[in-house]
């Protein structure tokens, strides 16, 4: 019984509207950022592979605390908070891309990480 629950909060998180957003926010930062890297000729093949551990694994992360919530209801609010935090995440990134490729004034609170300017 309890696997037939998993597998059905498992579908439905991977199905989910929340991961297909997700998903297109995260391949819409590493595509805007991948072509502001090319333009400004900073782009290299060795820094592609950190998306895995910046982009990705907090994805999983998001995946793994979804079931969690569908399984127990105690986890809801700690997958919004991931969720939510994941939007910031790579909304920020694709701040961070079009103010490289554009010049739009966005302020850096949005766009840069810390200690950078």
């Amino acid at each position: 019984m309890l696997e037939i629950l998993y597998d059905i909060a498992t579908k439905e998180v991977i199905t989910g509207p929340e991961i297909i957003a997700l998903v297109a926010l995260m391949a819409a930062n590493v595509i805007l950022s991948v072509i502001a890297a090319i333009v400004k000729g900073k782009f290299s093949f060795r820094n592609l592979g950190d998306f895995v551990g910046t982009r990705v694994v907090p994805l999983i992360a998001y995946v793994v605390v979804a079931v969690l919530a569908q399984a127990l209801s105690d986890w809801t609010p700690a997958a919004l908070t991931v969720y939510a935090g994941l939007v910031a995440l790579y909304g920020a990134g694709i701040a961070a891309a079009i103010k490289s490729l554009t010049g739009l004034s966005i302020p850096n609170i949005f766009t840069e990480k810390e200690g950078k300017s």
